[in-house]
């Protein structure tokens, strides 16, 4: 009798946890997301981590994917290449992702893009630019709702060309985004026909610091341009460095690594910004109805306006979602097939890929920084044109 009471009551418990737990303990679907969170990215990362937050919570409010709830799993390789290929190995291993939304930074697409492949899980990444991934073997498992590099040099060398600029000095991080960028401009200057001379060229380590010494190498080779390329917390610190020793007097150009609301939290970066920088280039916001109910929600979500990329990483949870959806089950191989299909508005503008899993078509911006005593920092970017990329 005791021991039919014992069975009895395990089966009632049984049945309690069961009651308890219900729904919740649905098998819920994985995205991993990789993205720099800390470190001289930290603040783009940080907002990129919110926007796909906010995409997944809305795939959750429409009902989730294939019956159940999506989970976002985030990590963070904190600018490092080797991490990132740490933590793509973690999200695969032992998380068990089908998909990675990321990574963020072209050094750690370059230093996982293999494994993920060989593992048969795509990336899809919001920012990592670099035009020579879509040259790798492993490239048809890797996709992007950014736009390459080479793109956003075409647009600073015609404006270079346009002003009738002769002396270029180039100052870059020394890592795959900043050289990337510095070729494809000289590179594209030459095809171009451009009488010019490049005449310093500065690669610099962004963990220094310090960069009044290379600073006075471009001022000491007396160019009528300079573009930069950094990232938020170095590019502040080259910008009050280069204020001091009288850069401002020089036209610059900027990129999408400093653009945004970060660059402006230290008041001498901001006043060089706004007297120095011509012109930056940066993937455009705001031209959709989606971007503006993207915007909206975002700001009601997190209390402030998304800023650069946010839109991209947005979109590319999305096309992760409707590519999981499209698949019909969650397996690496069939969404990466439903990924190469997939045609739709996104908040960055229409979302589709080409072979090589870059994004078809896209546009850019051209900006500048202006005074505004009403923005966070007193300084806003303000878009001076837009050119359509197909």
């Amino acid at each position: 009798m005791m021991k039919k009471v014992s069975i009895l009551t395990a089966v009632f418990c049984l049945l309690v946890s069961l009651a308890l737990v219900g729904p919740a303990a649905a098998k819920s679907i994985k995205i991993g997301c990789l993205l720099t969170t800390t470190g001289d990215l930290g603040p783009m990362g940080t907002r990129m981590a919110n926007a796909a937050q906010l995409a997944v919570d809305q795939v959750n409010a429409r009902g989730g994917l294939l019956g159940s709830n999506v989970e976002l799993i985030l990590e963070n390789d904190n600018c490092e290449p080797a991490k990132g290929l740490e933590r793509v190995k973690k999200l695969i291993d032992v998380n068990g992702v089908k998909i990675i939304v990321g990574p963020m930074i072209s050094g750690s697409s370059f230093s996982a893009g293999p494994y993920a492949s060989r593992k048969r899980v795509a990336m899809i990444t919001p920012s990592a630019t670099a035009a020579k991934l879509s040259d790798q073997r492993w490239t048809k498992w890797f996709f992007r709702t950014c736009l390459r590099d080479d793109l956003q040099a075409k647009i600073l060398s015609d404006v270079i060309m346009e002003k009738g600029f002769t002396r270029l000095a180039t100052f870059v991080l020394d890592n795959t985004y900043g050289q990337g960028l510095e070729i494809a401009l000289v590179e594209l200057l030459k095809k171009a026909g451009w009488k010019g001379t490049h005449v310093a060229s500065v690669r610099y380590d962004q963990t220094k610091k310090d960069y009044l010494t290379q600073l006075q190498q471009i001022k000491s080779s007396k160019p009528d341009v300079i573009f930069a390329s950094t990232y938020c917390d170095d590019g502040i610190i080259v910008f009050k460095q280069a204020l001091d020793l009288g850069l401002d007097k020089i036209a610059w150009l900027g990129c999408d690594g400093n653009y945004g609301s970060g660059l402006f939290k230290e008041a001498k970066s901001a006043e060089f910004m706004e007297k120095a920088f011509l012109a930056g280039t940066r993937s455009a916001g705001g031209l959709t109805k989606t971007y503006d109910e993207f915007a909206a929600a975002y700001k009601g979500k997190y209390g402030e306006a998304p800023e650069v990329y946010c839109d991209t990483t947005y979109d590319a949870v999305w096309a992760v979602a409707r590519a999981i959806k499209k698949a019909g089950k969650y397996d690496g191989k069939a969404i990466r097939d439903a990924m190469e299909t997939l045609q739709f508005e996104g908040a960055s503008g229409p979302i589709a890929f080409n072979s090589k899993g870059d994004r078809a078509s896209g546009t850019f911006e051209l900006w500048k920084v202006e005074r505004d005593p009403t923005a966070k920092y007193g300084y806003k970017n303000v878009r001076i044109k837009l050119v359509t990329i197909k």
